[in-house]
C-alpha cells in the first residue's frame, strides 16, 4: 500500500508560503507565546481592540459548559490544544471531552453528540453561521467541512442555553476560526506550516497559514490537504478508509474611520472539496463533497449584523459495495448502479444590539435562515445501463426559520443570573413528491409552526473556590427534511438499513432540561460534577408499519414511519477531578454516563454511549518538552433499543501516549501512539456495516508524528 505523507498540492502551496516568509522575513519578528483566545469581548470573533501589538500563535481551546455561554465564557472547564492530539477531524477531537461522543460512519466527518443528543438536536454553528449536513445519508455532520487547524475555539453548551446562537439548539457547538489581532506597530505578518502523518490509517495531513495585520486592515489565508487509506483494526482486519480532502479559508477585515470609530467590516470565505470517501457504515460511498461558504459581518460599538451563505454539493455511489457485483440467487441477481446527487444550501442573517444599564446587560436580536435541500436517486442495471427507477429523496424541500430573542444578564456580588426568551416562526415546504408519498401520508405537505424557547441560568460563588451553577431551559426543534419528506429512504441515526417514510405533519420536539453543577477549587485540586435531567416531549422516533411496501427488494421487509412518540427521558452527568501536585506535573480523571428511555416503546433511546472513564497525566520535564498519557475505559452497552434492532457492544480499555518538543522558538515536533495495546474495539455509536451488521471497528495501534514551523 502506498503511503503518502503529503499530496502534491500541499507541497506547492507550502513552498509558496515558505518563499513568502523568507522574502519578508525581516518584518516578521520572533514568535511570541501563545495567547488565550478572547472571551466575552470577542464573542463574534471580530471585536479585538485596535492597537494590539502582539503577534500570537493561535492557541486552540475547547470550552465545555452546562450554562448560558455568556456566563461560561469566564471559566474554562476543559482546555486542550487540538494540535497535540494530531486530530484532523472535529468530531473525532470532540469525542474525548466529558459529556461528548461522536458517530463514526467512515474515516472522516464524524458526527458530534452531546449527552445522548444527535444530529439536528445539537445546534451547530461556524463563526455564527448555520450550516447543515450535505446529504440525506448524513455522511457528514454540520461541522465536518472545517479543518481542526483553522479552529481557534470550540465552545460546547451541554443544554438548551445557547438561545442567542440560533433555533432548535437542545445543546450547541460553536466553532470560531482564527483571526489575527490588529497591530499599531506597522504591518505585521505571522504564519505557520505543519504536517502530520499516521502510519496505520496512512493519513497525511499538511496545512499552512499566512496572516497580516496593520492598524486598519488584516487578512489571512489558510490551506489544508488530507489524504487517507484503509486502516487495520486491532484484530488484523482491514477497514475501508480512503478519502481525500482539500480546504482553503480566507478573510479580509477593515476598521472603518479613524481608530475604527466607524465600525469593523469583516469578510470571510472558504472552499473545501472531499473526494472518493469510503463509508463502511453506509449503503453507499461518497463520490464528492463541494462546500462553499461566504460571510459578511459588521459591528460597531453595541451593534452587530451578519449575512452568510453555505452551499454544499454532494454525490453518492455504490461502486465499491456488494450491490455493484452480480450475485446469483439474490433479488435482483444482476449488479446495480446507484447514483445519488444532492444539494444542501443555507442562507441566513443575524442582527442584535446590546444595552448596559447598571449591573444589567441586555441583548435584543434576531436571526433567520433558509435551508434548501434536494436529492434524487437513480438505480440502474450496471451490466446494460437500463434504468430501473428514479425516486425523489429530498423533494426540493425548504425550511425557513425566523427567530427573535431577548437576553438579560445580571452580575451581582458573588453571583450571576441570565435569562433568555426566543420565538421562532418556521415554514416547511416541498416541491414535487411521488404519488406513493401523497397516498401514504396524512396532512398538508407544507407546514407552519411557532416555537417558544426559554432558559434561565445562574452561577453562585458559595465561598472562595466553590462555584454552584443551576439552570433550566426549554428548546424546541423542528423536524428535519428527511423526517418530514423521506420516501422510503434509509434513516440516519437508526442503526438499521431499512426504509423510512417521512411525515410532513410531525410536531416539533420540545426539550425541557434541568442542569446543576458544582465546582470546587482548593489549591492544586479541582473537582467538578455536572448533573442533568431532560425530558423531550413529542420525541421524533420511528415505528414499524407492515402495510407500507418497501421500495427496494434488498431492504429489510418492514418499512418504518417517522412518528411523534410519547416522550424520551434522559438523565446523567459528568464528574471530573484535576490535580497539579507540582508546576511540571498534572493529572486528571473523568467519568460520564447517560441513561435514556424512549417511553413510546418502553425501552432505551437509540444511540446512547456507555459509562466511560478517563485518566490522564501530563509532565513537562523542561520548558521545551512535554509528555502525556491517557487511559480510557468504556463499559459494555447492553441497554439497547431491541425493538429497533440496535445491537449491544462490548467494553474496551485504551491507552494513548503523546509527546512534544520545541526545538526552537519557531519549530516544534509532536509524536504519539494511539491504542497502544492494539485493542480490537468499536465505540457504541459507530454505525454498523449494513451488509454484515458488524459495527465499524476503530483503528488498531497507530503511530503518528507531526512538525510545525511558526514564522
Amino acid at each position: 500500500m502506498e503511503r503518502k505523507i503529503l499530496a502534491s498540492s500541499v507541497r506547492w502551496w507550502a513552498f509558496g508560503l515558505v518563499v513568502f516568509g523568507l522574502f519578508f522575513g525581516g518584518g516578521w519578528g520572533g514568535v511570541v507565546a501563545a495567547q488565550e483566545p478572547a472571551q466575552a469581548a470577542t464573542e463574534e470573533g471580530g471585536s479585538e481592540a485596535a492597537g494590539a501589538t502582539e503577534r500570537p500563535v493561535v492557541k486552540q481551546e475547547i470550552v465545555v459548559s452546562a450554562t448560558m455561554p455568556e456566563l461560561a465564557a469566564e471559566r474554562v472547564l476543559t482546555s486542550r490544544e487540538l494540535e497535540e492530539r494530531g486530530e484532523s477531524d472535529i468530531g473525532e477531537a470532540l469525542r474525548g471531552e466529558p459529556g461528548l461522543s461522536a458517530v463514526r460512519r467512515g474515516p472522516v466527518n464524524l458526527e458530534p453528540t452531546v449527552r445522548g443528543l444527535q444530529e439536528n438536536q445539537v445546534g451547530m454553528f461556524v463563526d455564527g453561521t448555520r450550516t447543515f449536513a450535505a446529504g440525506p445519508a448524513r455522511m457528514d455532520s454540520d461541522l465536518s467541512h472545517v479543518s481542526t487547524h483553522a479552529v481557534r475555539t470550540v465552545q460546547v453548551v451541554k443544554g438548551p442555553f445557547a438561545l442567542t446562537w440560533g433555533a432548535g439548539a437542545m445543546s450547541a457547538v460553536q466553532l470560531e476560526t482564527a483571526r489575527p489581532p490588529f497591530s499599531s506597530d506597522g504591518y505585521a505578518f505571522t504564519g505557520r506550516l505543519g504536517v502530520n502523518y499516521s502510519d496505520n490509517t496512512a493519513v497525511g495531513d499538511g496545512y499552512g497559514s499566512l496572516a497580516g495585520s496593520g492598524q486598519r486592515t488584516r487578512f489571512s489565508l489558510f490551506l489544508n490537504d488530507r489524504r487517507g487509506e484503509d486502516y487495520e483494526a486491532g484484530d488484523g482486519s482491514t477497514v475501508p478508509g480512503d478519502f481525500t480532502s482539500s480546504e482553503a479559508r480566507w478573510l479580509l477585515d477593515a476598521q472603518l474611520g479613524p481608530e475604527g470609530q466607524g465600525g469593523l467590516l469583516e469578510y470571510s470565505g472558504s472552499y473545501q472539496e472531499q473526494k472518493d470517501i469510503d463509508y463502511p457504515g453506509r449503503l453507499l460511498d461518497a463520490t464528492y463533497f463541494y462546500t462553499r461558504a461566504q460571510s459578511l459581518r459588521f459591528s460597531r460599538s453595541t451593534f452587530f449584523a451578519q449575512l452568510y451563505s453555505n452551499r454544499k454539493d454532494h454525490r453518492m455511489n455504490n461502486d465499491g459495495k456488494p450491490t455493484a457485483q452480480p450475485a446469483p440467487g439474490r433479488i435482483p441477481p444482476f449488479p446495480l448502479r446507484v447514483d445519488l446527487p444532492t444539494e444542501s444550501n443555507t442562507t441566513g442573517a443575524r442582527v442584535y444590539g446590546d444595552l448596559t444599564r447598571g449591573d444589567w446587560q441586555w441583548r435584543v436580536g434576531g436571526d433567520a435562515y433558509r435551508s434548501e435541500q434536494t436529492a434524487q436517486r437513480t438505480v440502474a442495471r450496471r451490466d446494460n445501463g437500463f434504468v430501473i427507477f428514479q425516486d425523489i429523496v429530498w423533494p426540493d424541500a425548504q425550511i425557513d426559520d425566523l427567530g427573535v430573542y431577548g437576553r438579560g444578564l445580571y452580575r451581582g456580588d458573588g453571583y450571576q443570573v441570565g435569562a433568555a426568551l426566543r420565538v421562532d416562526r418556521v415554514d416547511a415546504s416541498t416541491g414535487e413528491v411521488s404519488t406513493f408519498f401523497r397516498a401514504n401520508t396524512q396532512g398538508a405537505l407544507d407546514q407552519e409552526e411557532t416555537n417558544l424557547s426559554a432558559a434561565v441560568s445562574s452561577q453562585w460563588q458559595l465561598r472562595e473556590g466553590v462555584l454552584l451553577t443551576v439552570g433550566v431551559g426549554r428548546s424546541v426543534r423542528t423536524a428535519t427534511t428527511l423526517e418530514r419528506y423521506s420516501d422510503r429512504f434509509p434513516g440516519t441515526k437508526f442503526q438499521l438499513a431499512a426504509e423510512f417514510l417521512g411525515n410532513p405533519a410531525l410536531d416539533p420536539e420540545k426539550s425541557l432540561e434541568l442542569d446543576a453543577g458544582l465546582e470546587v477549587q482548593r489549591g492544586a485540586w479541582g473537582v467538578s460534577v455536572d448533573l442533568f435531567y431532560r425530558r423531550i416531549d413529542d420525541y421524533i422516533t420511528v415505528a414499524a408499519d407492515p402495510t407500507v411496501p418497501r421500495r427496494l427488494p434488498l431492504s429489510p421487509p418492514v418499512v418504518y414511519r417517522y412518528v411523534n412518540g410519547d416522550a424520551a427521558i434522559f438523565r446523567g452527568g459528568e464528574f471530573q477531578v484535576r490535580h497539579k501536585p507540582s508546576p511540571r506535573v498534572q493529572w486528571w480523571a473523568s467519568v460520564q454516563y447517560v441513561w435514556a428511555e424512549d417511553q413510546t416503546f418502553d425501552e432505551p433511546v437509540l444511540g446512547i454511549a456507555p459509562l466511560t472513564a478517563r485518566l490522564g497525566v501530563r509532565v513537562t520535564p523542561t520548558d521545551r518538552l512535554w509528555l502525556a498519557a491517557q487511559a480510557t475505559v468504556a463499559d459494555d452497552q447492553d441497554r439497547v433499543a431491541v425493538a429497533r434492532f440496535e445491537q449491544p457492544t462490548g467494553g474496551y480499555e485504551l491507552v494513548d501516549l503523546r509527546a512534544g518538543l520545541r526545538l526552537s522558538q519557531r519549530l516544534e515536533i509532536r509524536a504519539g501512539v494511539e491504542n497502544l495495546f492494539d485493542e480490537a474495539y468499536a465505540q457504541h455509536l459507530n454505525a454498523p456495516n449494513p451488509f454484515t451488521r458488524q459495527r465499524i471497528l476503530e483503528p488498531g495501534r497507530s503511530l503518528y508524528g507531526g512538525v510545525e514551523w511558526h514564522f
